[in-house]
């Protein structure tokens, strides 16, 4: 399995595929918000995802023989245990959001706004990633997706 994990192409298609997951996960929200409310269609998109979560953890340390953590675990940064509370505002700024702008809109300025972001992040090293500065071209796709998010917002 970690072969496969390590191949450019697997890796790829992963990504795609969570991609596409992220729109069908925005529109699913919005479709229950409708019937549930808000709040309601919040907890159950996170309470399905932890039982997900405790089925792969499960399935990585007993199925793929990876270790538990150790104590090594108390030594991490304070931001590196902030990623569920990061994930809980995606959740809900969408809930909040695709009643109003559409899917398509919505996950356009969330696509610019995270590509963005993760060139300052690659730029600057932050949060341990290894420094890829934010070269000129980079900077011109990011005005490129600025523009594309007008588009797509507009028609």
């Amino acid at each position: 399995m970690s072969d496969l994990l390590s191949n450019p192409i697997f890796s790829g298609f992963l990504l795609v595929t969570a991609g596409c997951t992220l729109a069908l996960q925005a529109g699913c929200n919005a479709t229950l918000t409708r019937y549930g409310g808000r709040s309601f269609s919040g907890v159950m998109s996170f309470s399905t995802g932890v039982i997900c979560c405790l089925i792969f953890f499960a399935i990585d340390i007993n199925a793929l023989h990876t270790p538990l953590p150790d104590e090594t675990l108390k030594s991490a940064p304070g931001y590196a245990w902030i990623g569920g509370i990061l994930g809980c505002y995606y959740v809900i700024t969408n809930i909040l959001t695709i009643p109003r702008l559409g899917a398509a809109t919505t996950l356009a300025l969330f696509v610019c706004a995270q590509i963005i972001m993760a060139s300052i992040i690659d730029n600057w090293g932050l949060l341990g990633v290894p420094e890829r500065p934010y070269t000129k071209w980079r900077i011109l796709a990011s005005f490129g997706l600025v523009g594309c998010v007008g588009v797509i917002s507009r028609y």
